[in-house]
Parts: structure tokens; C-alpha cells; sequence
């Protein structure tokens, strides 16, 4: 996701029954007015993502311990039902979003990567397993697969060094 969508996204957007995530909206920041809920980017950008059990179980922890700290804070809780906000419940400034991610990298020790170089790394390890151009960018959310393709084709010829045997597999098998 976006870090927009991200920070859009509430509990009612997921079912953990389904096992998806709905993008509906994303936080933008409009100069008069500060930073908004709007639609997103492209009419592709509204989507269903589908969700690992193990993202499921660590969703449902997040949500105990958000909830635990709504019941200390009462009614200083501004409940919008957001998935990451402040700690009163409001939306979370994007800039916030990047200094958590910096300090945790620090702690961590990994080499820094831009908060967008999580999602390419996400397409890049999809596009390496084989899975689909049409359904990584269905679940990136880009207007169509070519946008995809342009963006991670440098990727791509990698998985056209094994066409050439897949084919002659193929045709070996249907001999007579």
C-alpha cells in the first residue's frame, strides 16, 4: 500500500474472516487545509488486497494493544476507527510515518530504504516468484500492467531465461 492508503486505513476496511484488505482512501495533504482523507490516486487504487494469516494475527495484536490504550485515555480517545494514528485516536502526520521507520532501521541495523522502497521491494520479490504482471499491478493498484511492466521490467528478463525450456517442455509432453 501507499503510505497515504496506509494511514487512510481503518478496522472496518479489513476482514480478517476473508482475509482482505479494502483501500477505499488515502491521507493527502492540501497546503489550506493540512492533511485530509480523500479518494484515492486512481480509480484502479480503490482494491481488495489479500493478507497473509501471519499479517492477520499481527493486525489483531496491534488492535488489543490500541484498544488497551484507548481505555486509558477515555474520552481524550478520539476514536476515527484508523488502523495507525496518534496516540489521541487522530490522524497520523506522514512525516511521523518516516521518523518511526528511520529509528526503527537504526535499531535495527538494515540498510535505510525510502518508505516507497517497501513497496518495491514487495512487487520485486512478487515479479521474481513468477506471479502474474496483471495481478501484482491489481494488487499494487496502478491504472493498468503497463504502468507495472515499466516500472519493474529491468526485473523481467531474468524470468525469460527458463521460456525457452517451459515451451519445449510443454511441446515434449503433448507428442505423440
Amino acid at each position: 500500500m501507499r503510505k497515504g492508503e496506509l494511514l487512510a486505513l481503518k478496522w472496518n476496511d479489513i476482514d480478517f474472516t476473508k482475509k482482505v484488505v479494502y483501500v477505499k482512501r488515502t491521507v493527502s495533504h492540501i497546503p489550506s487545509m493540512g492533511y485530509v482523507t480523500t479518494t484515492p490516486k486512481t480509480k484502479n487504487s480503490v482494491r481488495q488486497i489479500p493478507i497473509s494469516d501471519e499479517v492477520i494475527r499481527e493486525l489483531l495484536l496491534h488492535k488489543s494493544n490500541q484498544n488497551k490504550d484507548k481505555t486509558k485515555l477515555n474520552d481524550a480517545y478520539q476514536d476515527q476507527d484508523l488502523v495507525i494514528s496518534t496516540e489521541l485516536g487522530k490522524v497520523q502526520d506522514p512525516r511521523n510515518l518516516l521518523r518511526t521507520m528511520k529509528r526503527l532501521i537504526s535499531i535495527s541495523g538494515v540498510t535505510s530504504i525510502r518508505f516507497h522502497d517497501i513497496r518495491h521491494t514487495h512487487a520485486s520479490i512478487l515479479i521474481s516468484s513468477g506471479i502474474d504482471v496483471v495481478k501484482i499491478s491489481a494488487r499494487l493498484g496502478h491504472a493498468n500492467p503497463k504502468i507495472t511492466l515499466e516500472i519493474y521490467a529491468h526485473l523481467l528478463p531474468n524470468i525469460q531465461n527458463d521460456v525457452a525450456d517451459i515451451f519445449q517442455e510443454t511441446l515434449n509432453k503433448h507428442q505423440c
